[in-house]
């Protein structure tokens, strides 16, 4: 009697090349490709006061205004202070011999800057505002014409968007129809 085990391996054996080599094919699938996802773009604060949109906005108002280098030396704890010791920037500019112009100011707000200034600005006159024709978090506004009593005109915003505390700074304007430009040309600014 001869052992069945010799055949029966063989037809084990083609079976098993025929099953591998049925699930196989020349025709090749096309893999997938990954949906690209959509990334807002990133934003930082401007690293050169040259390179903002804000010089070309004020200048619809002020023909020649141009960049005034300033060498900031704030007081801690002060406006200025909190942001240019925390990654911030401070651009002027306008015209220096008129004193005539604005100052701008960009920080991130992470380490909620904007927040800890609000209770101070509203004891300082600041109204909470809304900015037409921007998608601001929060706004603060005041306005204060120059006097007997007092020497310059104040024209100061402070608004939080996308993340970042802007402050403007003017010498000159007296409603926030009329910093428009000024203000859309510093969130644009945000790179």
């Amino acid at each position: 009697m001869k052992s069945l085990a010799p055949k029966f391996l063989v037809v084990c054996a083609l079976t098993a090349s025929l099953v591998l080599t049925g699930c196989g094919s020349s025709i090749k699938t096309p893999t997938p490709k990954p949906t690209p996802i959509e990334s807002s773009v990133a934003m930082a604060v401007p690293q050169d006061c040259l390179k903002t949109k804000v010089l070309d906005a004020l200048r619809a108002a002020v023909p020649n205004a141009r960049y005034i280098p300033t060498k900031w030396q704030p007081a801690p704890g002060t406006e200025l202070g909190d942001v240019l010791g925390n990654g911030g920037i401070a651009c002027s500019y306008g015209l220096q011999s008129e004193a005539i112009g604005l100052t701008v100011r960009w920080v991130s707000n992470s380490k909620m800057l904007f927040e800890a200034n609000e209770s101070k600005w509203l004891a300082d006159g600041y109204q909470v505002i809304d900015i037409p024709n921007l998608t601001e978090t929060k706004a603060y506004f005041k306005q204060r014409d120059q006097s007997p009593t007092q020497e310059f005109s104040i024209y100061s915003v402070n608004y939080l968007i996308n993340g970042y505390w802007i402050g403007l700074n003017s010498t000159f304007g007296k409603t926030i129809a009329e910093g428009a430009d000024w203000i859309s040309s510093a969130v644009k600014s945000l790179t």
